[in-house]
């Protein structure tokens, strides 16, 4: 089983920042919101950076195959369970576990360092590929609003991979994690 993998320490981790991860979107929504509709730029692209960090810091503070996989069932099922923000059923399966297979993905390939780069790399990435799942198969939207929406998710993913690299390096700093 892929679980005996994780020690109990990551396991922790992984649902720590899974759930700080859905706490804060009821907090961050309304204000990007508020930011980016007077811009008219798409608000789940602008905040999407914001809630991608936690699964960076989930897969880089682990350093363990799978935990972007395990981090994105984990908020999956938690909002199919409690139909909270964000759900839009049975496709929240595929919203919030693709990003963490291409963050797993991306973190085999530049071997778990954990340097800026890479918080950089995983969160924007797992934030456009979050984006292009509610652009292409939720909302449908045309090629524009695509093109639109994935240059907001580069932006807001570069935000969030600062972030969670500051996060991570205070994490380090006191022996929280990998």
């Amino acid at each position: 089983m892929i679980l005996k993998s994780f020690r109990t320490r990551d396991l922790i981790l992984i649902a720590v920042f899974a759930a700080v991860g859905l706490a804060i979107k009821p907090i961050v929504s309304p204000i990007s919101k508020s930011i980016s509709a007077p811009l008219m730029l798409p608000g789940g692209s602008f905040a999407g950076g914001f809630y991608m960090m936690w699964l960076s810091l989930a897969v880089l503070s682990t350093k363990k195959l799978g935990s972007g996989t395990l981090f994105g069932v984990l908020q999956a099922l938690v909002v199919l369970i409690q139909g909270s923000f964000g759900n839009h059923g049975a496709l929240s399966l595929l919203t919030y576990t693709v990003p963490g297979l291409v963050a797993d993905a991306l973190a085999i390939i530049m071997r778990y360092r954990g340097g800026l780069l890479q918080h950089l790399v995983l969160t924007s990435f797992a934030n456009i590929t979050g984006v292009l799942i509610m652009a292409i198969v939720i909302f449908k939207h045309p090629p524009l609003m695509i093109g639109v929406s994935v240059s907001t998710a580069l932006v807001s993913g570069i935000a969030g991979g600062y972030l969670s690299y500051l996060i991570h390096y205070e994490l380090r700093k006191y022996k929280l994690c990998a």
